[in-house]
């Protein structure tokens, strides 16, 4: 750790509670970037890593993407913040609604938590019930609705969630139909939410079928279907996850490359829902559609709308992969990788090495997100043979 690094972890101890401001962000020893462009990131330091935590997997396009960077200069040269309908929100919406099959109407939010936290309230109004079933293991932010998880075969909610909260949420085995139908089965349910790529962005995938089940399963019981797109959405398809799998939700979450690198997400779906909006639901929300993140929005929407950076993300992906794959198997290692289109799962069957990992990588020259990597439009050649090159030496190392 260098001098600058220590002197700003010091000071971050005194003013940010562990030192960070997310729970993902606690890195040992601490991290401190400077700057990113396309593919690379800089710590203050002066050293260069090779990114694929990717803005938490928000910028497909890489970082400081000239089309943003231009959209996102121009329009804070106009103002940030309106207070006011904007023409930016409606083209913004228009583009969602266009990829989108099942979207016929959005509601913009400032994140993917609160657009999970009004999807879930437009469904409980639609329906006049109370009850959301949501899988074990699958994230949909931090709100108390969905803070709730099963441990030691109990669901128990988080710390600082009211435990009462087991009550009006549900929680089954990820992929159990038969548990899914028994919930259904009573009669309360508003909704069933899931993460369309299986827990945790593709860590944990969903069985072949569980969606087309689930779909017909909401139909019979009265219950409406939420995808949680906030990972997946314009990411592994222009049409996301539900695109993929062939199903039409009846309500969308998204979030992260929707809003160009910036904060923002967004609830869309079918219009009679949406509408609910209008007449029933109140949704208030200073940094809605902001002007600063539509243009941001749109500049990476409009270059994502074909489908080639998704392809060329996803074909590099391939290559790290196959890359990764082939120095597992020449060093012996137990372990795999899993992909979802154009990210990257890499896992260690010892947990101690697994433990070591993505510091050991970072040491090398490579970030990941915990110890998966979202491959963007414009990772390079050269990304790639460092990447590889770097979990064999770590590999070698943490063997000797």
């Amino acid at each position: 750790m260098t001098d600058i690094s220590a002197e700003l972890a010091e000071r971050a101890a005194r003013v940010l509670p562990g030192g960070a401001t997310h729970a993902s962000r606690t890195y040992s020893p601490p991290l401190y970037v400077s700057r990113a462009q396309a593919s690379h990131k800089w710590l203050v330091d002066g050293r260069e890593l090779v990114d694929f935590t990717m803005g938490h997997g928000a910028l497909l396009l890489g970082h400081a993407h000239p089309a943003v960077v231009e959209a996102v200069c121009d329009q804070a040269a106009r103002g940030t913040h309106y207070g006011a309908g904007h023409p930016l929100e409606v083209e913004w919406a228009e583009r969602i609604c266009a990829a989108v099959a099942s979207v016929d109407e959005v509601r913009f939010t400032a994140s993917g938590t609160e657009a999970v936290m009004l999807a879930l309230r437009v469904a409980r109004a639609a329906t006049s019930r109370d009850v959301v079933i949501k899988l074990d293991e699958h994230f949909h932010g931090w709100s108390d609705a969905v803070s709730v998880n099963i441990e030691g075969g109990v669901a128990r909610p988080a710390p600082g969630v009211p435990s009462s909260q087991v009550q009006s949420t549900r929680v089954i085995p990820s992929g159990d139909v038969e548990a899914l139908r028994a919930e259904l089965a009573r009669g309360d349910v508003a909704a069933v939410i899931f993460e369309g790529s299986g827990a945790h962005y593709g860590r944990i995938p969903l069985p072949d079928g569980w969606a087309t089940a689930a779909r017909q399963e909401c139909d019979r019981a009265g219950a409406l279907l939420v995808i949680d797109e906030v990972v997946t959405g314009f990411r592994v398809a222009p049409g996301g996850m539900q695109s993929v799998l062939g199903i039409r939700p009846d309500l969308s979450v998204f979030g992260k490359i929707m809003a160009g690198g910036l904060p923002g997400g967004a609830v869309g779906g079918r219009r009679q829902l949406m509408e609910l909006l209008a007449t029933t639901i109140a949704h208030p929300g200073t940094f809605n559609a902001n002007p600063l993140t539509a243009s941001a929005g749109i500049a990476t929407l409009e270059l994502c709308a074909d489908g080639r950076p998704q392809q060329v993300a996803t074909a590099f992906a391939i290559q790290l992969q196959a890359g990764w794959e082939d120095v597992l198997r020449r060093r012996g290692v137990e372990g795999g990788v899993r992909r979802l289109a154009s990210i990257l799962h890499l896992g260690l069957a010892d947990p101690q090495r697994q433990a070591v990992l993505a510091t050991r990588l970072r040491e090398q020259g490579v970030d990941l997100l915990h110890t998966s990597a979202f491959c963007s439009a414009v990772h390079t050649q050269q990304d790639l043979e460092l990447t590889v090159g770097a979990l064999d030496d770590v590999l070698s190392a943490v063997r000797a």
